[in-house]
């Protein structure tokens, strides 16, 4: 297998942006690969200062576009017909690798808090009503969580699977268990991490909401069992100082 260099690029990433970096070229094939500041890898947009907020922004346009094209299609449809078409084109969009690029950003989670907000209205075929909070009892009607506990959801049990060996991840090479002899023995612990974009990034971030789980959650017999726990538990005792700010 040979790379096509046309589809290679080079992404420079830098812990320091205030030292300069060599200008140093890369070529493939006998053609120099260009040099861009965020690159696409498996669907997810990368960028130079290790920000998601670039690939927040790419998959807000690509949902907004979806709820478009949904309300131009099915605006004839039942409300449950167009609560599907979300559910399984706009929502995938939108939790697609969320555990790897699940933002801290305030702005960014109000951005796609917002898709889904547009959505309801398309559901509910109702794009004139303005009053404050209608779009919240939309929600709370189709009963949609928000967004930010999906992706809090899905980070748990990825590393629920990591630590039971259901996905072909080394635990031992990012996080180590707690002391079988003392209270915490089913805490899990990784070396402190000081830079930001390390100590919000996934592992450091969802072993803290892990270790808040209560001890009988984490041991959990099976997966179903997991998530149906840990789906008990309300934000506001897992997640980070972030407060979602949704508007109508």
């Amino acid at each position: 297998m040979e790379f096509n260099p046309s589809k290679c690029t080079v992404i420079r990433i830098a812990p320091n942006k205030k030292k300069p970096i060599l200008p140093t070229s890369y070529s493939l094939h006998g053609q120099t690969l260009e040099t861009t500041p965020s690159s696409k890898y498996l669907g997810v947009l990368i960028s130079d200062d290790l920000s998601w907020s670039s690939h927040v922004q790419a998959t807000v346009n690509k949902g907004n576009r979806t709820v478009g094209f949904l309300r131009r299609n099915f605006r004839e449809c039942t409300t449950t017909v167009r609560a599907a078409t979300y559910k399984a084109m706009v929502r995938p969009v939108l939790d697609y690798a969320s555990p790897v690029w699940d933002p801290i950003s305030q702005k960014d989670v109000t951005e796609l808090e917002k898709v889904q907000r547009r959505a309801a209205r398309y559901v509910h075929n109702n794009y004139s009503d303005r009053t404050p909070g209608c779009v919240t009892s939309m929600l709370k009607t189709l009963q949609w969580e928000p967004l930010a506990d999906r992706r809090l959801a899905n980070r748990l049990t990825m590393l629920y699977k990591i630590n039971n060996g259901i996905v072909d991840i080394n635990k031992t090479e990012f996080y180590t268990s707690g002391d079988s002899r003392t209270r915490g023995a089913q805490r899990l612990f990784q070396e402190r991490a000081s830079h930001p974009v390390l100590f919000n990034s996934f592992f450091p971030r969802t072993l803290r909401q892990w270790n808040k789980l209560d001890p009988k959650t984490t041991v959990a017999p099976s997966l179903e069992s997991f998530q149906a726990w840990s789906g008990s538990y309300p934000r506001t005792c897992l997640a980070d100082t972030v407060t979602l700010q949704l508007f109508v």
